[in-house]
């Protein structure tokens, strides 16, 4: 618990200095390496043994959040995910394997790749929408995290993560909302009734986002993603409850402008 505090104490100020200068190539600079770390991770638990798969995979991925955060872009999606179809199809061992190799490889490079750099998209829309959905994310997972240890009991969803109970989830959920509301009304200056909503539905696409990570862990077997972050584990295991609000957030303030 004291290394993960740490951790966090000391990665916290730098996260939210690069926010606060807003300026949106230094904060998608920052989103791109993030990106590229955890493409690493994911890539190196799916294909343990296949170099050039993970070179693959991992470029793939980075293209991808490319056409989402260079202007103009855009239309290559589609010409990028092809590519990779093309790659593991016509390259590579029995067909049932190369399928699952690509079926593998597009979801981390979509996950990771293509999701989690909507921050930056989120970020064009000015630095206080980032900001509060960290506050809401990361008020949730440790009120989820302090209310399961104190109260837990019925389990959450034992066949994918052990540790998650139900009182957890409530606490996660009620923190989250309480967090979201009031520092929305100061950084966001929106209305009471749209800014609980968009707070109830950030947490519970978080709490969905930890879980899903939780199944794609249970899937290669490990415990953490990696252990770049001590006390932590990987950046997937910190980017998991993260990267589904962050889609979320950013098309809620599409739909707002």
């Amino acid at each position: 618990m004291r290394t993960r505090v740490l951790t966090a104490l000391a990665g916290i100020p730098v996260v939210v200095g690069i926010i606060v200068l807003d300026s949106i190539w230094l904060f998608a600079s920052f989103i791109e390496i993030l990106a590229f770390i955890a493409l690493y991770e994911y890539f190196r638990m799916a294909f343990p043994g296949h170099g050039w798969v993970r070179v693959s995979g991992i470029a793939a991925g980075m293209l991808m959040s490319l056409t989402l955060i260079v202007p103009g872009l855009s239309a290559l999606l589609p010409v990028v995910v092809a590519a990779l179809c093309v790659v593991f199809i016509f390259t590579g061992g029995a067909v049932e394997e190369r399928y699952r190799h690509l079926g593998l490889a597009l979801a981390g490079a979509l996950y990771l790749g293509y999701l989690f750099p909507h921050f930056a998209v989120l970020y064009r829309g000015g630095y206080p929408w980032v900001l509060w959905v960290l506050i809401v994310v990361f008020t949730s997972d440790s009120a989820g995290y302090f209310g399961g240890v104190a109260l837990g009991r019925r389990k959450l969803y034992p066949s994918v993560s052990p540790g998650k109970t139900v009182e957890g989830s409530v606490a996660a959920t009620v923190a989250g909302v309480a967090a979201g509301w009031l520092s929305g009304w100061w950084l966001l200056a929106l209305p009471s009734a749209p800014l609980l909503g968009f707070s109830l539905a950030v947490v519970l696409a978080a709490q969905v986002g930890d879980l899903f990570e939780s199944v794609i862990k249970r899937g290669f077997a490990v415990k953490d993603s990696g252990g770049i972050l001590p006390g932590h584990g990987g950046l997937m295991d910190r980017l998991d409850s993260l990267i589904f609000p962050g889609v979320l957030s950013t098309y809620c303030l599409r739909f707002l402008s």
